[in-house]
């Protein structure tokens, strides 16, 4: 993986996750992913899909994660509405509320 892509992964475990994959490597004992900005999907009763920090008592928030390849069930791209909703809740970009910020005097 050249650069940093969002992808969903479901792990073995059953965690479905959304998450930018940074680096993808491979040492003696295989393919390693490396993931930040991760969020666990949880699906709604609404029939729609919420979004949770992803071990939020860690560091994992600042530093990622590494997960093994054999602990993966696959990968795969998000849909455009739900890649759009992960990019709102991890932007680094700070917006402003234009009307707020707009004042005009006479």
């Amino acid at each position: 993986m050249s650069s940093p892509e969002t992808k969903i992964m479901r792990l073995t475990t059953g965690e479905e996750l959304i998450c930018t994959v940074t680096t993808e490597s491979t040492s003696s004992h295989g393919t390693v992913y490396k993931l930040t900005d991760i969020a666990i999907l949880i699906p709604t009763e609404s029939n729609s899909l919420g979004l949770a920090p992803f071990v939020p008592y860690s560091t994992a928030s600042t530093k990622g994660v590494e997960i093994a390849e054999k602990d993966v069930m696959f990968v795969t791209e998000p849909i455009e509405q739900l890649a759009q909703q992960y990019q709102r809740m991890f932007s680094k970009i700070e917006t402003l509320d234009i009307k707020q910020q707009i004042t005009t005097h006479y």
